[in-house]
C-alpha cells in the first residue's frame, strides 16, 4: 500500500472512532493531491464550491500543486500593480476568487477545503481559519517548525509590517501561523449560499522571484516536497475538523464544469484584469 494511502487509511480509522463517541456524522472526502496550471487550480477550487453548495451531504478537500510558477491576486486587487513592477510582468498571473494579496505560488503547498453552511466551523468566518490554522500549526510543530497564529504574539515579538503590502506574506493578519518574523502560512475565503471555500498556502522554500519571503525548508530541517506535506496534511487536518476523511474520486461532471469555468473566468482577460 502506498504511504499516502496508508497514513490517509490510519487517520480515517482514528477519525472514525472519534466520529462515533462524538456523534458527528460529516464525511469529508479527500481527492489525490493535484499538480496543474493557475487557472485550472482556481477553476477547480470554484467547481468544489458549486458542488457543495448544491449538495451539501459531505465536504470535500484537497492538495495541490502549481505547474508553472503562478502569481495569483487577490480578489480585490489592481491589475495595473503587477505591471509596475518588473518581476510580474512576464509571470503566469490569475486573479483569485478569494479576498487578501497576491501570492507567488512556486515552492509551496497549496490546500483547499469546502464545507457546507450546516458545519459548525462555517460561522463566524474566523471559526474555519483557526481551525484549519491550529491543525497545520500541529502539523508544523511536528517537524520542529514553531508556527503561531501571529495574533498571539507579544507586540515585541509581532513587529511591524506594511499596511496594505502588495504581497499577501509580506503582510501579517492575525490569524496567519509566523515562525518569529516570517509568515509560513495565509488563508482567504469564498462563501455563497450552501458553502464555504478556504484556501490556504504553506511556503516550502524561497522562491528566486521572491526572496524576502523563506519557506519552512529554509527555516528548519524539513523537506521541501509538497506531496509528503500532503500527506501530513490530510492526516492532520480532516479529523482536526471533527470529519472522517474519505479518499475519493472526481464527482461526476466536476472537473467538466472546471474546464467550463476556467475558460469562461479564469483564462478571460476580463476577469483578470477587472480592476
Amino acid at each position: 500500500m502506498p504511504i499516502g494511502i496508508s497514513v490517509l487509511a490510519d487517520a480515517a480509522d482514528s477519525a472514525a472512532r472519534r466520529t462515533r463517541r462524538r456523534r458527528i456524522a460529516m464525511i469529508c472526502r479527500v481527492l489525490p493531491y493535484r499538480v496543474a496550471e493557475g487557472p485550472t487550480n482556481m477553476a477547480i477550487d470554484e467547481a468544489l464550491l458549486d458542488h457543495v453548495a448544491r449538495d451539501p451531504s459531505a465536504a470535500w478537500f484537497r492538495t495541490y500543486g502549481w505547474a508553472t510558477p503562478t502569481l495569483s491576486l487577490g480578489y480585490f486587487q489592481r491589475w495595473a500593480e503587477t505591471e509596475a513592477e518588473p518581476r510580474w510582468r512576464d509571470a503566469a498571473k490569475v486573479r483569485r476568487a478569494t479576498g487578501g494579496g497576491a501570492i507567488w505560488h512556486e515552492h509551496e503547498i497549496t490546500f483547499a477545503i469546502v464545507i457546507p453552511s450546516s458545519h459548525p466551523l462555517a460561522r463566524p468566518n474566523t471559526a474555519l481559519y483557526r481551525a484549519v490554522h491550529r491543525a497545520t500549526a500541529a502539523v508544523l510543530a511536528s517537524r520542529s517548525v514553531d508556527a503561531r497564529r501571529h495574533g498571539d504574539l507579544a507586540p515585541d515579538e509581532a513587529g511591524s509590517t506594511p499596511a496594505h503590502p502588495f504581497l499577501c506574506f509580506a503582510g501579517r493578519d492575525g490569524e496567519d501561523l509566523v515562525h518569529g518574523g516570517d509568515k509560513l502560512v495565509g488563508s482567504a475565503q469564498r462563501r455563497r449560499a450552501g458553502a464555504v471555500l478556504q484556501h490556504s498556502s504553506l511556503l516550502l522554500r524561497r522562491a528566486d522571484a521572491v526572496p524576502e519571503l523563506p519557506g519552512a525548508a529554509d527555516l528548519a530541517d524539513v523537506t521541501d516536497d509538497p506531496r509528503a506535506w500532503s500527506d501530513l496534511i490530510v492526516a492532520a487536518l480532516v479529523p482536526a475538523l471533527g470529519m472522517e476523511p474519505e479518499p475519493a474520486g472526481w464527482p461526476d461532471g466536476l472537473l467538466d464544469r472546471a474546464d467550463r469555468i476556467e475558460r469562461e473566468v479564469y483564462r478571460n482577460p476580463a476577469w483578470n484584469q477587472k480592476r
